[in-house]
C-alpha cells in the first residue's frame, strides 16, 4: 500500500514509529493541492490538509506500507472516526511518471485554524532533510509562520 506524507510525518523516524515497516519510495509532487491547516472534527484541534487549488503544488514522501502499517496508520489519525478521510491521488515522481497513492485530509470544508508549535514541529524538521525545492521549502515556512497567528474562531463549550 501507498502513502503520501506531506505534513508531520516528512520525518521517517516519526513515520517508522507508528509503521515499523514504512519505505521511503521517494520525494515526489501532487499537482493541484495546496498544503493548508483546519480545524478537524475534534474541537480545538487543528491538523494538516490539502485543498484543490488551480497551479498549485505540495511534495512530499512516497511510502510503502504492509497493510498491517496502514491499519495503525488510520488509526492513529483516528480515520474510524473520521477525523481524516482518505484521499486517492496520483503523484508524478522525479522522472515525471505519475504513481498511484493514498492521502489524508480533513473532510469537508475545514475552516482556517492555528496548529500548535508541538504539531509544526517535525513539519519544519522534515523540510531540513526532505529534497525539496527551495522555493517550496520557502513557501511551506511561510505558510506555517501564517497559520499559527490565525486566531483560531470561539470553540463551542
Amino acid at each position: 500500500m501507498h502513502y503520501f506524507a506531506y505534513g508531520t510525518l516528512l520525518v521517517e523516524e516519526s513515520m517508522r514509529s507508528v509503521c515499523p515497516s514504512a519505505t521511503n519510495k521517494g520525494y515526489m509532487r501532487l499537482d493541484g493541492y495546496e498544503m493548508a491547516f483546519g480545524n478537524c472534527s475534534k474541537p480545538g484541534l487543528a491538523g494538516c490538509t490539502l485543498v484543490p487549488k488551480t497551479g498549485a503544488v505540495t511534495y512530499g514522501i512516497q511510502y510503502e506500507l504492509s497493510e498491517e502499517d496502514m491499519a495503525k496508520l488510520d488509526n492513529a489519525a483516528e480515520v474510524p472516526d473520521e477525523q481524516w478521510v482518505h484521499l486517492p491521488i496520483t503523484l508524478v515522481d522525479k522522472s515525471g511518471n505519475e504513481v498511484p497513492s493514498s492521502t489524508y485530509i480533513i473532510p469537508g470544508n475545514p475552516e482556517k485554524w492555528a496548529p500548535t508549535p508541538k504539531y509544526v514541529t517535525p513539519i519544519l524538521k522534515g523540510l531540513e532533510t526532505c529534497d525539496f525545492p527551495a522555493a517550496y521549502k520557502d513557501f511551506l515556512r511561510k505558510l506555517v509562520d501564517s497559520a499559527m497567528k490565525q486566531p483560531n474562531p470561539t470553540t463551542p463549550g
